[in-house]
């Protein structure tokens, strides 16, 4: 008689723990950064001396269409950030 393996090859438990790796380390990233967190001048215009928040120092609220951003305690959707990122470049050059 010959007995079967139970065990999985080795490359399938890898896969496995290598998508646990990603789906985790995907979740991790949508906190908020620390630079999020701290106050910053109220931004009304391309006229504030302070540039707009970056997606990147933002936390997601929603995941749809637009994706809305946390940023300074104010929701943002991404066209409204860059519409601000544009605004403000174009205001000061350089």
């Amino acid at each position: 008689m010959t007995a079967i393996s139970t065990t999985k090859p080795r490359w399938r438990v890898l896969l496995i723990a290598g998508w646990a790796f990603a789906a985790g380390g995907c979740a991790a990233s949508t906190a908020p950064s620390p630079q999020a967190q701290k106050p910053a001048a109220a931004m009304t215009g391309s006229a504030s001396k302070t540039p707009p928040p970056l997606v990147q120092n933002c936390g997601i609220v929603s995941i749809g269409s637009p994706t809305k951003y946390v940023c300074d305690g104010k929701v943002y959707t991404s066209f409204e950030l860059h519409k601000l990122g544009e605004d403000w470049a174009k205001s000061h050059p350089g």
